[in-house]
């Protein structure tokens, strides 16, 4: 088979509609997969497509890596098909099991730690990137507080952020359906600071030529971030929204309502993802049973309406006068306007 990699590019951008992350994903995988055929002297047909599957399950690549390389090839397969070109190189080859990946989502303080270090970038090939920390700090700001993707940030153009109302739409979206994230505090005058004498056609945010930022400059900033703020944690940008959304659940929210914050068209994307990480959420729920809860001790009742009052997060809001202390079989709690 012929492959022409720029007429593929063309197909996913027009015909498929596909975001430029996904097309880049697709053919950096395509390209593993034609040097491997030239390494080995053959051509792609779907035997030949198996034996570099089975080689890559043989080395023990992950069950999600190899099958971004299904993925890849099954577009590679529609591309040809369009094209009138020998195909069918997918033709019974179904994705390997998903293994769930453990998460260990950050707390609240190593959130605000990460959000709150500042890095020192020099000037690099006559470029000033005097302003790259802020702009990065922004974009841990934002992706923090929304739960949004990486990519969806990253496309977020100036025209679609009311920062007054504390509102975005985002329509680079996963699904491609349009959506609304939210916002509010400090983040309003950043987002002002960053947009400033920008036009409505730009970029909210941007590298220190003004451009696209790239995902792998962000990660190894993200990653900088975390070892300076002393986070052992892996950090990478999604694991920002991971820890968003499984906060968000711990403090009442809905699974339903989560869904629509996160984008999901399918609700049980949301419960599979995120109900595990909230363990001890479940259990406290399910000592809300008459028939159990005459059975667990008066100190973990104290415990549970004292975390209920926590995750109010009051201590940080200065417009409330907030005491709470717990001692020994006493809860005392006053809240008051300033």
């Amino acid at each position: 088979m012929q492959y022409n990699e720029q007429d593929f590019i063309q197909y996913l951008t027009i015909r498929k509609k596909l975001s430029p992350n996904s097309i880049r994903s697709y053919r950096i995988r395509v390209n593993v997969v034609m040097n491997w055929l030239a390494n080995n002297n053959t051509e792609l047909t779907k035997v030949s497509f198996e034996k570099f599957l089975y080689e890559l399950h043989q080395k023990n690549l992950g069950h999600a890596a190899i099958n971004t390389h299904i993925q890849a090839i099954r577009q590679l397969d529609s591309f040809c098909k369009d094209r009138e070109l020998p195909s069918g190189f997918t033709d019974g080859i179904e994705g390997l099991p998903k293994t769930r990946s453990e998460i260990i989502i950050l707390d609240i303080d190593e959130v605000n730690r990460l959000c709150n270090i500042k890095l020192e970038y020099k000037n690099r090939n006559g470029v000033n990137c005097s302003e790259l920390d802020f702009k990065y700090r922004t974009l841990v700001n934002f992706l923090s507080i929304t739960g949004c993707r990486f990519e969806e940030a990253a496309s977020l153009q100036v025209k679609r952020i009311d920062i007054a109302n504390g509102r975005a739409t985002l329509v680079h979206t996963k699904n491609k359906d349009n959506r609304y994230i939210y916002f509010q505090g400090p983040i309003k005058e950043d987002l002002l600071n960053i947009t400033k004498n920008k036009e409505p056609e730009d970029l909210v945010f941007t590298n220190s030529k003004g451009n696209h930022v790239l995902p792998g400059d962000f990660n190894n900033d993200l990653k900088l971030r975390a070892k300076t703020a002393g986070i052992t944690k892996k950090v990478y940008p999604h694991l920002l929204r991971h820890t968003w959304a499984t906060h968000m659940y711990v403090a009442g929210v809905d699974i339903a309502t989560l869904a629509i914050l996160l984008g999901h068209r399918d609700v049980q994307t949301t419960f599979d993802t995120y109900v595990h990480l909230a363990d001890e959420t479940l259990k406290r729920a399910s000592m809300r049973n008459p028939l159990v809860r005459q059975y667990v001790s008066p100190a973990d009742t104290l415990q549970t309406v004292k975390d209920v009052i926590e995750n109010l997060r009051l201590l940080q809001d200065e417009r409330f006068e907030y005491k709470l202390n717990v001692e020994d079989n006493l809860l005392q709690f006053e809240l008051r306007t300033k």
